[in-house]
């Protein structure tokens, strides 16, 4: 527009005499009053631009404000500082919960009917208001009526009004203001209010005598009444009779063993509950603080001068992998569905570093996670957006005739160009890695632990250290996948309960303390165990390809490492780097080990958290408090781990944006690597063309669905169903023990209850075996393919093009 303005312009200054000076400048001025088709569609919030303002005293304090108050409101209606107590206990009741359900399915309904009416897009904002009121409301009430069932709930829900809060402001009025500036103040605000609670807490525990102590457990359970006359459906539980360790008589009474498990189930649901309300200032205090350390790496120490939206996006991808993989991932993914795939890779065009998480960002491991993670919200999707588009032509506002609207068919053009058979099976391996980390560590590995503690009770202590010792020394040599946080937890679970068996009275502590120790001498050998590995096997072939020596990020980290000296960079890539590959890398430069050794050192404070984790997790059993502190914990652990991967991670893209082009030169040196990698091109080639979804009968999608859909609704039932399928039991109870006592009666398999958790794991292995079918049927047709190619550069599908071009037909035994 600006530029047939400009020509217009000077049409009118050059030559009046072919055009008549009137008419000219009435083209000028109708050009000028065109604007671009953006302008003129609906109005949108904006995230991804950086303003140019900087913001005022007011701006922060509303800024304050909106950290403030939530935290406020927690603290008073969720603890034990102001009315915890008394909340619970009003929603107790099972209607109450029952009343949670029908308002979050409301809340659903009113979200989906504003979405389907184009709520964004209204013109009076007076309206948009009025019309959001409802939902809200809806969802705050169901979120405080499940308080009872999900005590977590409440609290979660006020503590998320703060990015929520702060993401509507970033978006509307606080659009122009500079990100930098932006996220200072949102950094300080959060970590300000989170070390005013915790000052407050600390006073109120030391001066008011609220310490965690026999009495003010007492004092908790006897204002929690109401709880108690709710928790357990059959009749009202009295805590000094029924759920008290000491002067409860539940032995005494003529009940049967199902009935003593169910209420010492209810008895430990309801501590649960008002230790919560009593820990619920130190969990706002530390959500703050984790909220704070988010903006501040991501707004201010890692805030970068690109123009370009999109190119920050990716950089951010990286980020959001480490924080919430599945949820925060998938939404980027989204994000850049709306651009379109060929815009996201032209724009790319100016970042060596976008142009690297670019492709990974279009790969099927990730479209698999977002399948996954999304599964029946993706029709959901379509079906109230194909609603969206018609209420949008009946008023006139649609910006395409199809079916979707333009986005939404964005997105659906995108997915249609997948590769579903290859999306699917990931699905299914996705599944099964869920399981495993579900059940297979949670439950087997708690069993097993449970087992080792026992068997090694008779042992001396110091025995006991050495085998520590050695069976993590082990899991860190095993190639390449052990990472070391469940090597630190092993060590902080087995030890901590040997010390406390060992050890008397200060047993608990020194055995944290020797946990820690154990750890960090088993980190610092086990990298020298690695490094030796790449020194000596590191000029094999297959080692070299096992670790990517010539891809583009291990090129940069090698660049990094070979710097003098030690640096952030370093460091990071030392202690948050994969343990394995990052070792075995240094090997094969061979680097100087003093230096590598001394640049490890700084990972006693990851170790440090995942050791206490272990040890808290060693106790679950005998106080609420210790299953959060264990939970803390874990997440303390995985904040440190993540601060350090995520600094590794920005030191290696700074790396490839200021070194990318030397670094994608091949090397001579690489020449054997790129030969293996060549020779198997030819099967994955074959592998990727049986494959193809459109190559694929009937009976083979049958079964590939069916797959995903078993592990799908096994995940549900694993997760939203935990306790109808399985026992609780912690690292602390025996196997031999009775149920009753949190035991396992003596046989580990008594963990899954009936029906439910039969049914689930039948599910499962239902699943498993339709995908090992499913890759043995692959596998034989891309083996076939192999076989009956006469060249090897040719697939199945350029040799039946190939014959359909010549006439030819292929001979019987094809």
């Amino acid at each position: 527009v600006a530029q047939r303005s400009q020509d217009a312009e000077v049409m009118v200054e050059g030559d009046a005499t072919l055009i008549g000076n009137r008419q000219a400048h009435q083209d000028v001025d109708a050009l000028k009053q065109v604007k671009p088709e953006e302008d003129t569609q609906y109005p949108r919030f904006s995230w991804a631009v950086d303003g140019t303002h900087t913001l005022s005293l007011p701006q922060g304090a509303l800024i304050f404000a909106a950290c403030f108050v939530p935290n406020l409101a927690a603290v008073v209606l969720l603890s034990d500082m102001g009315t915890g107590i008394q909340v619970y206990s009003e929603v107790a009741p099972p209607m109450m919960s029952l009343g949670g359900d029908l308002a979050i399915f409301f809340a659903a309904m009113c979200i989906a009917l504003l979405y389907v009416s184009d709520w964004f897009y209204y013109k009076s904002r007076c309206v948009k208001v009025v019309t959001a009121v409802p939902p809200v409301i809806l969802i705050t009430m169901g979120a405080f009526l499940k308080g009872r069932k999900y005590p977590w709930a409440p609290l979660l829900f006020t503590l998320f009004l703060i990015p929520f809060v702060l993401g509507i402001y970033r978006g509307t009025f606080l659009r122009t203001s500079r990100r930098k500036s932006f996220y200072t103040c949102v950094s300080a605000s959060t970590g300000l209010c989170g070390l005013l609670i915790m000052l407050v807490f600390v006073i109120w525990v030391f001066a008011g005598e609220h310490q965690w102590t026999r009495a003010t457990k007492d004092d908790l359970a006897a204002r929690s009444t109401g709880l108690y006359d709710h928790v357990y459906k059959e009749h009202k539980l009295e805590y000094v009779v029924h759920c008290h360790p000491d002067l409860n008589s539940l032995d005494d009474l003529d009940i049967q063993e199902e009935e003593k498990d169910s209420i010492k189930t209810a008895c430990r649901q309801a501590a649960s509950v008002w230790f919560l309300v009593w820990i619920c200032p130190v969990v706002a205090a530390f959500c703050n603080l984790v909220l704070a350390v988010f903006c501040y790496m991501d707004g201010v120490a890692l805030n970068t001068n690109e123009s370009d939206s999109l190119v920050r996006a990716l950089r951010q991808v990286l980020m959001l992998l480490f924080f919430l993989f599945a949820g925060m991932y998938c939404s980027a993914y989204l994000a850049s569905l709306a651009y379109g795939g060929q815009t996201l890779l032209t724009t790319c065009q100016g970042s060596k570093a976008a142009k690297m998480l670019a492709p990974a960002l279009r790969s099927d491991w990730v479209r698999a996670i977002f399948v996954g993670a999304a599964n029946v919200f993706i029709p959901i999707f379509f079906f109230l957006n194909s609603g969206n588009q018609s209420v949008r032509k009946w008023r006139g506002t649609n910006d395409t005739p199809g079916r979707y609207t333009k986005s939404a068919q964005r997105v659906a053009d995108e997915i249609d160009t997948w590769n579903w058979c290859s999306i699917l099976t990931k699905v299914a391996l996705l599944g099964e890695l869920f399981f495993m980390l579900q059940i297979g560590f949670s439950k087997v590995t708690y069993i097993f632990l449970s087992w080792l503690c026992e068997f090694l009770s008779d042992f001396d202590f110091g025995l006991v250290l050495f085998l520590v010792f050695a069976v993590g020394y082990c899991m860190f040599m095993l190639p390449p996948v052990i990472p070391g946080v469940p090597v630190y937890i092993f060590s902080g679970i087995v030890i901590t309960d040997q010390a406390r068996r060992n050890l008397g009275d200060n047993g608990f502590v020194t055995g944290i303390i020797i946990a820690i120790a154990v750890g960090f001498f088993n980190k610092l050998l086990a990298c020298l165990g690695q490094y030796c590995i790449g020194f000596f096997l590191g000029k094999k072939v297959k080692v070299q390809q096992l670790i990517a020596v010539d891809s583009v990020p291990t090129k940069a980290i090698e660049m990094i490492l070979n710097r003098p000296g030690l640096n952030l960079g370093k460091v990071a890539i030392l202690i948050g780097g994969p343990d394995w590959p990052t070792s075995v890398t240094c090997g094969i430069l061979k680097l100087n080990i003093p230096q590598m050794l001394l640049g490890t050192m700084p990972v006693i404070f990851i170790l440090s958290p995942c050791v206490l984790a272990g040890a808290f997790i060693a106790r679950q059993g005998e106080d609420a408090m210790w299953l959060t502190l264990a939970n803390f914990a874990t997440i303390a652990a995985a904040v440190c781990q993540i601060a350090a991967g995520l600094t590794a991670a920005f030191c290696i893209m700074k790396t490839i944006q200021e070194h990318g082009d030397e670094l994608a030169e091949p090397r001579p040196e690489h020449a054997e690597i790129r030969e293996l990698t060549r020779k198997g091109e030819h099967s994955r080639r074959s592998y990727i063309d049986v494959t193809k979804w459109s190559n694929l009968t009937l009976c083979d999608k049958v079964i590939l669905i069916g797959c995903v859909g078993f592990h799908l609704v096994a995940g549900f039932m694993f997760v939203m169903m935990a306790e109808a399928c399985f026992l609780p039991f912690s690292v602390d109870k025996s196997i031999k023990a009775p149920i009753s006592e949190g035991g396992l009666g003596g046989n580990p398999l008594s963990i899954v209850v009936a029906p439910w958790g039969h049914i689930a794991l039948c599910l499962f292995f239902i699943a498993v075996a339709l995908h090992i079918l499913h890759c043995c049927i692959m596998s034989q047709r891309a083996k076939n393919e192999l076989k009956y190619s006469q060249n090897p550069a040719e697939t199945a599908e350029e040799r039946r093009a190939s014959q359909t071009t010549t006439g030819s037909k292929p001979s019987a035994k094809e």
